[in-house]
């Protein structure tokens, strides 16, 4: 698309060549061309577009309707800042010449340059189906979904887009004064997706190049931190502060590796350096907090923290801190006055905020809210893990907000704790089930099941003939006589009974293999009254058998209306599968536009529905338009509501949601990435 190899050679002979024809406009515009190239791939700056733009005017006063004229004046005015003007251009380019990619790549640019990310992501991505065998497309829409990504807080599969054109960008073959550009790019996204051991290997390769050696060596760094490698991640940072100079931030990092080497003094040691240079730096700040823990002296830790909370009230981690030294402190009081303050202030701070960053240079955006929600759950989890009965106190706060939200988050957690409280009794029982038996107990145990471990249910089954005569003198007293004493053994044995059958049900409601194997071997192995408690727990799992066998039992005691009373009142558990991908299946159409498996790349598969990769663009292409707010509406490939899903769209008469798209969409971007690292 944009001339690369040999640029000044090339640009040397073109202006030769003016010299002998100055009218040669086919000459001129290649100029132009080779100066916005300059310009915007190989840091040729201001002076360049400046240039491109005076001969692409030149160009335009004999052919006023040059379309690739007009689409380099556009580029070079938007390169200046000059917007408005370029916008005249380009649309004027538009006009003549709609499907040229250039024209897009430009509008894209534009788009960015006014801060409407998401209208230039899309004018790229038009450019990249224009010109499939141009790699500029791919490599100016990689770095730009990077920059959506940090608008919109790094969601993964974004990043993975990135990821995805940047190695596009790769294989279509870029300038070799560019590769090195491109590797660093993508290493840097390895990072910010996790891929740190293919990260390794791009910044491995880089750390002798001239211009990006210094940066490998400090993005080696905090791979090697990532990786648990702290030696390496020590050795990589000071290499680079070597290259350097001084650097608050990485001295903070080399904190952070000293610390978990449990080298606390000299992790103290680069913390206050790090200080030294940047007195507001976060990391350090945090660092010289924890390694004040280390060494026992809690209160300047306290006093550390706070500070950070103070210029960032956004920290997580330093309030965490702080919370966990009340929690082990067994703090109630505190704990509690901290929920009532953050509850208190959760509906009078605002959606969004900036504050000052760290450096003083410039501000990041915050979400107030956001980061109350998640002190508040890291409050709640402390007073869950005293031990004590702080119900009431997470109630009480429940009047301090409107967020039906937040309010229903406090009210799961006051029920939670309550439950966890009353488990802990619960298990007494099922660890001496010989004496602490019963219908009542059992009750209990089926209300709290999901508290209980399945393995503790399965011990409470274990009630012997002896404990019931134990339970016989112990719960009733001596008997008079025999008979006495054999009709107190009968009450208790219905006790048992009753027990094991709740506990039965108990298993059933925690859903697992296991529980669902032993529920079988009861079924077959107990007496009748206790295999059908195994039924109807087999019931409550799904199983299509168990519910001819307890009819045919309930039809022989006239009691029938009772099995149907069961299945009405217990839901079958949803069974829900991930779509799959399909390619090679002939039986396989796509249910909205008739495509089989091998003429397309994948179709997902759904229980209702199946959609090909080529659909699926399309509604990705088009998602404002068919977004749907119909709540009723559930995607038929994996049967996500609204309220489960992020978007659901309708594609000729098929819902699919966004989550499936996305999926679909990231199959093949992800296998060529893993197939390129693979390559490395």
């Amino acid at each position: 698309m944009f001339p690369h190899d040999k640029l000044d050679w090339t640009l040397s002979r073109l202006e030769q060549r003016l010299e002998h024809a100055p009218d040669d406009t086919v000459a001129r515009l290649e100029y132009a061309t080779g100066h916005l190239s300059q310009a915007m791939f190989h840091d040729g700056g201001e002076m360049a577009f400046n240039q491109a733009l005076t001969q692409a005017r030149r160009v335009l006063q004999h052919d006023p309707s040059n379309p690739g004229a007009l689409v380099v004046a556009g580029a070079s005015l938007t390169g200046l800042g000059r917007l408005e003007a370029a916008t005249r251009y380009l649309d004027e380019a538009l006009k003549i010449e709609p499907d040229r990619a250039d024209v897009r790549l430009a509008l894209g640019i534009l788009h960015q340059q006014a801060g409407d990310r998401h209208q230039a992501v899309r004018e790229m991505e038009f450019g990249c189906r224009q010109a499939p065998g141009s790699w500029e497309p791919h490599y100016l829409l990689g770095r730009l979904l990077g920059e959506r990504a940090d608008e919109l807080g790094g969601p993964r599969r974004m990043l993975e887009r990135s990821q995805f054109h940047i190695v596009r960008a790769l294989h279509l073959g870029p300038s070799a004064a560019l590769r090195a550009t491109l590797l660093n790019d993508l290493g840097v996204m390895c990072l910010r997706t996790g891929r740190y051991n293919d990260a390794l290997k791009l910044f491995t390769r880089l750390q002798d190049h001239e211009k990006y050696g210094e940066k490998a060596q400090y993005y080696l760094g905090l791979v090697s931190y990532h990786l648990g490698r702290y030696k390496n991640a020590i050795l990589h940072h000071r290499r680079y502060l070597d290259k350097n100079g001084e650097n608050a931030h990485v001295h903070a990092r080399i904190g952070m590796s000293y610390l978990h080497l449990s080298e606390v003094q000299k992790a103290r040691e680069a913390s206050n350096r790090a200080l030294a240079i940047e007195p507001g730096d976060l990391q350090a700040r945090w660092t010289l907090g924890c390694a004040w823990l280390e060494e026992g002296h809690v209160e300047e830790a306290v006093r550390t923290f706070k500070g950070i909370l103070q210029d960032a009230p956004d920290h997580l981690p330093a309030f965490t801190e702080l919370v966990r030294i009340r929690r082990d402190r067994r703090d109630a009081r505190w704990l509690g006055q901290a929920l009532r303050a953050e509850v208190g202030g959760h509906d009078r701070v605002p959606l969004r905020d900036r504050r000052e960053h760290q450096t003083g240079r410039g501000s990041v955006e915050i979400d107030p809210r956001s980061a109350t929600r998640s002190r508040i759950r890291v409050v709640l989890e402390a007073l869950a893990q005293l031990g004590e009965d702080t119900a009431p106190t997470i109630l009480e706060t429940m009047d301090l907000t409107t967020s039906e939200g937040l309010r229903s988050q406090l009210w799961e957690a006051a029920l939670a704790q309550i439950a966890s409280r009353r488990a802990r009794k619960a298990l007494d029982s099922l660890k001496e089930p010989g004496r602490c038996f019963g219908a009542q107990a059992g009750r209990d145990v089926l209300t709290l099941a999901e508290f209980l471990p399945e393995a503790m249910l399965t011990n409470g089954l274990q009630v012997q003939e002896e404990d019931l005569k134990r339970a016989a003198v112990e719960r009733h007293g001596p008997a008079t006589d025999v008979s006495a004493h054999r009709a107190n053994v009968d009450r208790e044995r219905q006790e048992a009974r009753a027990w094991q059958a709740l506990l039965l049900l108990a298993v059933a409601t925690r859903q697992t293999r296991s529980g669902r194997n032993l529920l079988v071997r009861w079924a077959s192995d107990a007496d009748p009254e206790l295999a059908d408690a195994a039924r109807a727990a087999l019931v409550m799992m799904g199983d299509t058998d168990a519910p001819s066998h307890l009819r045919e039992r309930a039809r022989q005691r006239g009691a029938e209306h009772l099995v149907d009373a069961l299945l009405a009142e217990i839901a079958p558990p949803e069974q829900r599968q991930a779509p799959r991908p399909v390619s090679d299946d002939e039986n396989v159409v796509c249910s909205t536009c008739g495509r089989r498996a091998p003429q397309v790349e994948h179709i997902m598969v759904g229980p209702n529905a199946a959609i090909c990769n080529q659909c699926m663009m399309e509604i990705a292409r088009n998602r404002r338009e068919l977004a749907t707010d119909d709540p009723s509406v559930a995607c038929a490939l994996s049967g996500s509501s609204l309220l489960e899903s992020h978007a659901i769209y309708e594609f000729r008469g098929v819902p699919v949601a966004a989550e499936v798209v996305d999926e679909s969409l990231g199959l093949a971007e992800r296998d060529e990435v893993d197939r390129y690292f693979l390559s490395l």
